[in-house]
């Protein structure tokens, strides 16, 4: 463990190096369409969604492993969780994940590991090899990532973590492969106040081959800042940006209420300003959650505009 805890501690210092690098590089000039991978960008979670993804810092469940791997620490029990998301133009996204806290301490766990997997299809898409309306037959396509996180609570109030991944991205008969890390921090300045900071760098790695050209990863940043306001008020803003986007500020706020024994809801709005040059209804999420016992159903609503509107329905356990 110790071994693990000192290369994710290297990750960390490495992703301030990359987040160094790459923010200046991104602000300079426009990169838009010129990274791989694209649905690495796709959130992961209907609690995450309905927020407009701004989880930075409020990550502390299964999920963390995507949006900030240092959250791993801050769970209590075991997670395990299955996501589905329909897409426009008969896309799907489906995400897989499971954590486990180890050396439970009060509130917190000094160490956590979790596993995921995410992927994007599409089947029956038409090809075409010249100019023209008629198609010359049929392919699919599909890119997917196989996560490992880990994550080391200093003490308390700081915690880090970092997951590394394999990302695969098929388009027909050909195929690329991919080596990337995201590191991650969570801070707590405050014991007594519920305020809680992080910060990850995503999607350090190499690039994607396709034999005639290389694309490189969306490695980016983002900023979280998360508050309790009151009891079950909970509100949180992320400022992103990746090497091929502008900055982008996301906000949402979640409000839960127990209903009755073993039994609560949640209420969840966001929005972002991520795909801004998509026309039609843009920006905005919402979304719902049950929670019986340790069962938990999430719904999150996110339009994309003129490209329709997607719908994620997630269930997760606690054990």
């Amino acid at each position: 463990m110790k071994i693990i805890r000192n290369l994710a501690l290297l990750t960390a210092a490495s992703a301030a190096m990359q987040a160094l690098y790459a923010w200046p590089a991104a602000a300079a000039s426009s990169y838009a369409g010129t990274s791989g991978a694209q649905f690495l960008k796709l959130g992961a979670g209907s609690k995450a969604g309905a927020v407009a993804e701004a989880y930075t810092a409020a990550a502390d469940d299964v999920y963390s492993g995507y949006y900030n791997p240092a959250g791993l620490t801050r769970m209590v029990s075991s997670e395990f969780a299955a996501q589905y998301v329909s897409y426009f133009q008969d896309m799907s996204y489906s995400f897989l994940a499971f954590a486990m806290p180890l050396d439970k301490r009060d509130g917190f766990s000094r160490h956590a590991l979790g596993v995921s997997i995410y992927n994007l299809s599409a089947s029956d898409l038409e090809a075409r090899t010249e100019d023209t309306l008629l198609a010359a037959g049929l392919f699919d396509a599909s890119e997917s990532a196989y996560a490992l996180s880990y994550a080391y609570r200093l003490n308390k109030g700081l915690g880090i973590g970092a997951t590394m991944k394999y990302v695969r991205e098929s388009i027909d008969t050909e195929s690329a492969g991919a080596v990337a890390a995201d590191a991650g921090v969570h801070y707590r300045p405050l014991a007594d106040r519920p305020l809680d900071l992080g910060l990850t760098v995503r999607n350090m790695g190499s690039k994607l081959d396709f034999g005639d050209g290389s694309d490189p990863l969306p490695l980016g940043g983002v900023f979280g800042v998360s508050y309790s306001f009151l009891p079950g008020l909970r509100a949180e803003c992320d400022l992103a940006q990746y090497r091929d986007t502008d900055m982008i500020v996301a906000g949402g706020a979640e409000y839960t209420h127990d209903l009755k024994h073993d039994m609560s809801g949640a209420l969840r709005l966001g929005y972002t300003t991520h795909n801004k040059d998509v026309g039609g209804l843009k920006g905005i999420a919402a979304g719902a959650g049950l929670r019986y016992s340790r069962v938990y159903f999430d719904f999150a609503w996110v339009p994309f505009g003129d490209l329709g509107n997607t719908f994620r329905y997630t269930i997760s356990a606690r054990f």
